[in-house]
């Protein structure tokens, strides 16, 4: 027998392997976790996982197809996982060169991923099924400004939202309705524009004074506004509000997170039923709304 027939009879097997995965390819074109999966799983039922394989076969299968090394061992990590971890891979990494360098992924880019993926989620939450006498909403205001682990550790870690998007929310709200605004310096002439546009009237601002000075530009800052706003005759404890300031000392914690202090004073003052819209966390006696981790009701 000539060599370059013993050769062809040696790898008549693994010939058949790269046919197959060729096939997978085309067939999954537009799926490539899928397609790199679905080949996996195909280099594994040959064999490659008891070792049948030797170091010349993966080379010629490599060759063949016209792939790289780390694009072999990825077909058949996938390939290997279980179909929960395999879902999992899909949500964390926007592509297949993601999953491949995902020990050198920077932190700018994970969280560039994890908010699309929450603004996809956002698009499937089930809406509150009542109305509120009491709403507090902190909008994701639309500073325009990316995370870099460098320069803008505090940037927004969810999606903002333009002006004219906060405007066309629903807010769940009843006829006779107390409004907390959060805003900032920045957005403070959109805020009022925006209770225009909701038919809210405001009444007074609550200044934030938080313990740890934050960024700027023209001057550092330290403070956040809650503008307390109202649509109709809502009900509201005038006698308690005697002996309560519009300057709010509470410490910050995470971002975008406000503080229990101010809870207290809105559950002191605001009878009925309460929404917390964009919320960062579950609250006894609050219905929750914004995200797909806050929708607990």
């Amino acid at each position: 027998m000539q060599e370059t027939e013993r050769i062809t009879y040696e790898y008549e097997w693994l010939d058949n392997v790269v046919s197959e995965v060729k096939l997978i390819m085309d067939q999954l074109a537009k799926e490539t976790f899928k397609r790199y999966r679905e080949s996996g799983k195909a280099i594994l039922r040959s064999g490659y996982a008891k070792y049948t394989w030797k170091s010349e076969h993966k080379q010629y299968f490599i060759e063949k197809l016209g792939i790289s090394d780390s694009t072999f061992k990825s077909m058949v990590r996938l390939g290997e996982m279980s179909q929960e971890k395999f879902d999992n891979v899909i949500v964390e990494f926007p592509s297949l060169y993601a999953y491949e360098n995902r020990g050198s992924i920077t932190k700018k880019e994970k969280r560039k991923r994890e908010i699309e993926v929450l603004k996809e989620a956002i698009k499937f939450l089930e809406p509150p099924q009542q109305l509120y006498d009491v709403v507090v909403i902190d909008p994701p205001w639309n500073y325009g400004t990316e995370y870099d682990p460098d320069t803008r550790r505090g940037a927004c870690p969810y999606p903002e939202m333009t002006t004219e998007e906060i405007m066309n929310l629903k807010l769940y709200n009843t006829e006779n309705c107390i409004l907390w605004l959060w805003t900032t310096n920045a957005f403070m002439k959109d805020a009022f524009r925006i209770l225009e546009v909701w038919g809210f009237e405001p009444k007074t601002i609550l200044t934030w004074v938080k313990n740890n000075i934050g960024v700027g530009t023209w001057l550092r800052g330290q403070t956040e506004h809650c503008i307390l706003a109202v649509k109709g005759n809502p009900l509201y404890d005038f006698e308690k509000a005697k002996s309560c300031s519009t300057y709010l000392v509470a410490k910050s914690n995470g971002h975008s997170e406000k503080p229990d202090e101010f809870y207290k004073l809105v559950e002191g003052l605001c009878p009925g039923w309460k929404l917390d819209y964009f919320a960062t966390k579950q609250r006894e006696g609050w219905a929750t709304f914004g995200t797909m981790e806050r929708n607990n009701k």
